[in-house]
């Protein structure tokens, strides 16, 4: 018989979290019930109300690994009140989503997910993420495969990648494998690091531009200070905070860190899935 732990949260969506652009590995099973996997692990989760039930689990597996993976015990509560006393636009962001929480993924995968992210919309990355562990990875059960380790990539080839339908992405894939494990990306000596050096460390990557640092920075590493700018985030930035079409990049980051300071990173959250699922700035739109 499964074991179930029942865990009780507050100002957390599980649909919102898993479905607002920051992860690709989870499955719907039913409504507010979904299958999800991140590096080597799987879990089912049902929400009901104010309670996250998990499916077959330990103790540890739910306290250790998955509450930090969903970010439970922070009081969202208040940074929500401290966010949205900045403006009416993140006001209405938060209340479009309220529940979306920052999720601490497994750094491979978090990094190669967001490689592949570039110039590519979340459907298509999903399909090519789950290419990659069925090719590669580690079967958990219900047909689903652990997210591949670098080691196990070690035999992967561009032309290989390429056949599996990465494109131009797979010569970056292939220079994050390989520094991965030549030993120039040490986990434990990363997560030391200043946000700055180890940003730098990333973009030493081939193919890893800003963008994709930060994505890795926030939805791995927990550097919340940071500000992922993709299409979406420019367009919402630049529609309601300046008023017009076409904004520096330097000048979106400035006015971020000057209104968000260290929440920087849960503010673009929220604008990038309020902007994505309303069409903001979207010509035409």
């Amino acid at each position: 018989m499964e074991k179930e732990i029942i865990v009780g949260v507050s100002d957390f969506s599980l649909a919102d979290t898993l479905e607002c652009g920051q992860c690709f590995r989870y499955w719907k099973v039913e409504e507010q019930e979904y299958l999800i996997a991140s590096g080597q692990k799987m879990i089912r989760v049902r929400q009901k109300e104010n309670e996250l039930t998990f499916y077959d689990a330990s103790s540890e597996k739910v306290l250790n690994y998955w509450s930090n993976f969903f970010d439970i015990n922070r009081d969202y509560g208040k940074l929500k009140q401290t966010l949205s006393a900045e403006d009416a636009i993140m006001a209405e962001a938060i209340a479009f989503a309220p529940g979306v929480h920052i999720l601490k993924q497994d750094f491979f995968e978090c990094m190669i997910s967001f490689i592949l992210s570039q110039n590519n919309h979340i459907p298509r990355i999903k399909k090519m993420v789950e290419t990659l562990c069925q090719t590669y990875g580690t079967l958990l059960g219900e047909g689903r495969y652990g997210f591949p380790t670098a080691e196990q990539m070690q035999g992967a080839t561009e032309e290989k990648l390429r056949e599996l339908g990465m494109g131009f992405r797979a010569k970056y894939i292939m220079d994050a494998i390989k520094k991965a494990n030549s030993g120039q990306l040490p986990l434990a000596d990363l997560v030391q690091m200043e946000t700055e050096e180890l940003r730098n460390k990333l973009l030493s990557i081939y193919g890893v531009g800003r963008k994709v640092a930060d994505c890795i920075l926030l939805f791995s590493f927990g550097r919340h200070e940071v500000f992922p700018t993709d299409v979406w985030v420019k367009r919402v930035m630049s529609y309601y905070y300046f008023q017009k079409e076409e904004v520096p990049l330097q000048e979106i980051f400035q006015l971020a860190q000057e209104k968000y300071g260290d929440n920087a990173g849960f503010a673009q959250q929220y604008l990038f899935h309020y902007a994505r699922k309303n069409g903001i700035g979207k010509k035409g739109g």
